[in-house]
């Protein structure tokens, strides 16, 4: 199949491949990566083929020691070849000098980290106009750079508002996820190594694969990635609000949530508490509320612990 070189973003994608499969820091993941997007569809592939034909092309130009027509041109006035020739040496310098300027800001690019702490939440506006929503416990690394847009989730929850560019990828690592942007608003997490990733706007692609708005997949290490589901995006993005928001929810999955939240620890005198189920919203910053409303709702009550930020959730007396 024959690729079109005026589909820049295409041709860009295959020499960004290209250029790390030739590097020394490329990994086994990074291959297995390009195998899915090479083998994704025949366009791919013809783009790649047409990236490795540009570099020989530079390659072989680079090493004549002399441009035909070059020696005359210096002689006499220019020909029509000649002239051709220069344009060509001309072309060729511009192209080495942008990949040599725009190498060494790429080397040179400042990576930002931004963290938040146990209750915390902060807003990051980066310098491409794309948003980040940093939730509680959250540690994330950025880098923009002329050619990319990386951001590494390291611990916690973001929510990604993207200013699509059609020319510089935009992408999340998390865990063992690489998350590409394809005009997207999404949310990613990562706990315990443990990641989940949903599409509340747009699509993107995870490790290859093209997931779209309104479905989540979760990846856990020795399980693999899951199956796509479907999401209510009003409940995954609910805390960019200070809100939670459960759906006959057992009772232990919500008190972990509580613990992201706060400095406390919740313990069950029974198994069987923990797969009571709750529903109802509550706010992120009201922690004395839902022990409240707990105690209401269920046959349970809540006792606060000799040892400091320590609940112990015990059956209610009859």
């Amino acid at each position: 199949m024959s690729f079109d070189p005026q589909n820049e973003h295409l041709l860009k994608q295959a020499l960004e491949w290209f250029f790390l499969l030739q590097s020394e820091s490329c990994t086994d993941e990074n291959r297995q990566q390009f195998n899915l997007w090479y083998h994704q569809n025949a366009t791919h592939q013809a783009a790649y083929a047409h990236a490795e034909r540009l570099w020989s092309d530079l390659n072989q130009l680079k090493e004549k020691k002399d441009i035909p027509g070059l020696r005359e041109a210096r002689r006499t006035r220019p020909k029509r070849s000649s002239a051709r020739a220069l344009l060509g040496l001309s072309a060729f310098i511009l192209v080495m000098s942008v990949l040599a300027s725009v190498g060494w800001m790429e080397y040179s690019t400042e990576t930002v980290t931004y963290m938040t702490r146990t209750g915390e939440q902060q807003t990051v506006i980066l310098s491409d106009g794309s948003s980040i929503y940093l939730n509680t416990a959250t540690r994330l690394q950025t880098r923009i750079s002329p050619l990319q847009r990386k951001i590494i989730l390291d611990a916690g929850e973001a929510s990604f508002d993207v200013h699509h560019e059609w020319l510089r990828s935009f992408s999340v690592q998390a865990g063992n996820l690489t998350i590409h942007d394809i005009g997207t608003r999404f949310n990613v997490r990562l706990q315990n190594d443990a990641v989940s990733v949903a599409v509340l706007q747009g699509a993107v692609e995870i490790n290859g694969e093209r997931m779209d708005e309104g479905y989540q997949r979760n990846y856990q290490p020795g399980v693999g990635l899951s199956h796509m589901r479907p999401i209510d995006i009003e409940q995954v993005e609910a805390w960019k609000h200070n809100r939670l928001i459960f759906r006959q929810s057992p009772l232990r999955e919500i008190v972990t949530e509580l613990e992201r939240y706060h400095s406390v620890r919740f313990l069950f005198a029974d198994p069987a508490i923990a797969r009571e189920t709750l529903s109802g919203t509550f706010d992120t910053n009201d922690l004395d509320l839902f022990l409240t409303s707990v105690e209401k709702i269920l046959p349970v009550k809540v006792q606060h612990l000799p040892e400091e930020q320590m609940f112990l959730l015990d059956w209610a007396r009859k």
